[in-house]
């Protein structure tokens, strides 16, 4: 099945109200109830985004030949300004000079996986530089923002008063994510994630024990690189080996307070779901990280406990 993504047309208006429809449900089944309320996106809305040249469809189709494709997906992507973004409250952009595009509306059936990558890869083939917001509520959304490497700038309110929580990100080019099996690993890759786990939990924390456990095998092994350096990584483990349900562990952010580490768990939780079924997820935490675990679902489950002299939790994330 080919997935294309193509300026919309006003025969279009039909189908892309019907992904809306589908779009509010997975919101209100997920516990986001105020978000898109009151007819809102009406037709109305997405004619003004065609009319812009700034609506766009995702159409699947068989072969070559996309004319009979189904529509699956819908967003805006509309040059700045943005009249809303024009007063930000508790926080700051990232710059606020240079101009920019927003992403608005992104909807889609709930049975159509990699979505918002593919609108990620879309938009920023257009421009380095983008915005995007979405209500408190949005946990799914906020995931995949977040995961994509945006940063929360603050508190935007848009012209009915509603409150949206706003995020920014520049795309650089050399923000890279890898992901692989302890097999696919090249020699260099594995010497540098060793490198900086020995680095990190051996010489920064002054602890002496054995990293190399023999789980690193079955694992798959996910980092973020910046310019070719590691600021961020994991692994995750299947159930039966590090621990009994399905974990991640080996959690570093070489740089702290820039998202990465946020970004390598909520990747590390689909990697989970994706290559081991997970339903359920632990990690033994050090005790000063609760919060950052609790940011992204995790709850402790245990008491705490020693684990190579450090006070550590056990915490668990229910899917």
């Amino acid at each position: 099945m080919n997935r294309i993504i193509r300026e919309a047309k006003p025969t279009d208006i039909t189908d892309i109200m019907q992904v809306m429809e589908a779009a509010k449900k997975i919101m209100r089944q997920s516990g986001n109830l105020h978000q898109w309320a009151d007819g809102y996106p009406s037709e109305a809305v997405i004619i003004s985004d065609t009319e812009k040249h700034g609506g766009f469809v995702l159409e699947e189709g068989d072969g070559e030949d996309q004319s009979t494709g189904r529509i699956v997906g819908y967003f805006a992507f509309l040059p700045s300004p943005e009249p809303t973004y024009s007063k930000l409250y508790n926080g700051k952009w990232l710059d606020d000079v240079q101009s920019y595009h927003v992403i608005h509306r992104i909807a889609s059936y709930p049975d159509v996986h990699g979505i918002f990558s593919d609108v990620m890869d879309f938009c920023f083939s257009h421009d380095a530089n983008i915005r995007i917001d979405t209500h408190k509520d949005n946990r799914i959304m906020q995931h995949n923002i977040e995961k994509h490497g945006f940063t929360y700038c603050g508190i935007i309110y848009l012209a009915n008063g509603d409150e949206r929580m706003a995020y920014q990100k520049h795309n650089n080019n050399d923000s890279v994510f890898h992901q692989k099996s302890f097999q696919e690993l090249t020699v260099d890759e594995l010497y540098e994630l060793l490198r900086v786990r020995s680095e990190v939990f051996v010489v920064e924390q002054n602890c002496v024990y054995q990293d190399m456990d023999n789980d690193d095998q079955k694992s798959i092994h996910l980092w973020l690189t910046i310019a070719n350096k590691v600021v961020a990584l994991a692994r995750v483990c299947p159930a039966g080996t590090h621990m009994k349900e399905v974990s991640i562990g080996r959690v570093i952010t070489t740089e702290r307070g820039k998202g990465y580490g946020k970004q390598i768990m909520l990747h590390a939780i689909e990697a989970a779901v994706k290559h081991f079924h997970a339903t359920q997820i632990d990690i033994e935490a050090q005790g000063y990280a609760k919060g950052f675990y609790e940011s992204v679902g995790f709850q402790q489950s245990s008491d705490t406990f020693m684990l190579d002299g450090i006070p550590h939790i056990r915490m668990t994330l229910r899917l």
